[in-house]
């Protein structure tokens, strides 16, 4: 039974992540609805799935109703009808303050609450995708909690510091100059939800990535440039996106375990290049590499030096 359970603990963690993700592109590609794909849910589902550890300092329940809460203030946002730059700035502050107020490092939020400012989403599919994915999500982690194959998720809220806000300033900020920067240049992706979420993961305090800067670099690059080629070659081939999706999320599940570092916002990457417009996807990786240089070093350099001054 022990020599049975080895293997077992290995594959089904990854074979979890492997089902979410091909429900969610199959749906998508079935019903034609792209806002089905919801990139957050392979970040949500490598951290929660097939991390070692938990990703984040939360729970299971304020996982939920932190993705749909910033889900529908995403969509709110939307239909003030704002410039789309100054909407994306309103999201990602939106974000940071309900990351900040509820006590928890679940950065992802962020993402629920940005993407349909990026894709200007009006209909409910997004928030019912939100919905449906997470739960599945939640519940497979619940599986592998009976299991014995996870441990269960222990929740200490964190207490609001003074730093942690002036951090928040100084992220929109530059935030802030690389949305106009997209905004000016046609690359609007220089803001995209997974490397918000990734910025603002990496200028927290004990940052893991920030260890590795580097690894941390590669690993989003090398996630965003496999799931662009992916998506070009299926479309070239004529292939269903559902196998271009499953593809990606395997050379995911092999970066990831490959540098021994589980970076959530590298999984949504790779998901994100199934969504965005087929013009955009040969700039992809570039806009990618160049942000998540500016985000990671922007990190390093100056909340490093932040926290040795404090």
């Amino acid at each position: 039974m022990k020599n049975a359970a080895n293997p077992l603990k290995r594959a089904l963690p990854a074979l979890c992540f492997l089902l979410v993700m091909t429900l969610m592109t199959g749906a998508s590609e079935l019903l034609n609805e792209k806002e089905i794909i919801f990139p957050e849910a392979a970040a949500i589902a490598l951290g929660a799935l097939v991390s070692p550890k938990f990703a984040w300092n939360t729970n299971k329940g304020a996982i939920f109703f932190l993705i749909m809460g910033c889900a529908a203030l995403g969509m709110a946002i939307v239909l003030l009808s704002l410039p789309i730059p100054a909407a994306l700035i309103l999201a990602y502050l939106t974000g940071q303050i309900v990351l900040l107020v509820s006590g928890t490092s679940f950065a992802p939020l962020i993402s629920a609450a940005v993407l349909p400012v990026l894709l200007q989403t009006r209909t409910p599919v997004y928030l019912l995708a939100a919905f449906l994915l997470t739960a599945l999500i939640l519940i497979l982690r619940v599986l592998l909690e009976k299991l014995g194959l996870k441990a269960p998720v222990r929740f200490a809220p964190l207490p609001v510091k003074r730093e942690a806000a002036f951090a928040l300033l100084a992220r929109t900020l530059l935030m802030t100059v690389l949305c106009l920067l997209g905004t000016l240049s046609g690359w609007r992706l220089l803001v995209c939800p997974p490397l918000l979420v990734a910025f603002t993961e990496f200028s927290r305090k004990g940052s893991g990535a920030m260890k590795r800067p580097f690894s941390a670099f590669l690993l989003l690059s090398l996630c965003a440039m496999t799931g662009a080629a992916l998506r070009l070659t299926a479309i070239a081939l004529g292939v269903p996106l559902t196998l271009a999706a499953l593809l990606a999320s395997s050379f995911v599940l092999l970066f990831t375990s490959a540098e021994r570092m589980y970076l959530p916002p590298a999984a949504a990457l790779a998901l994100l290049a199934m969504l965005i417009p087929e013009s955009e996807l040969l700039l992809y990786p570039f806009e990618i590499m160049a942000a998540s240089a500016a985000y990671v070093l922007f990190a390093k350099l100056y909340f490093q030096r932040k926290r040795r001054s404090l």
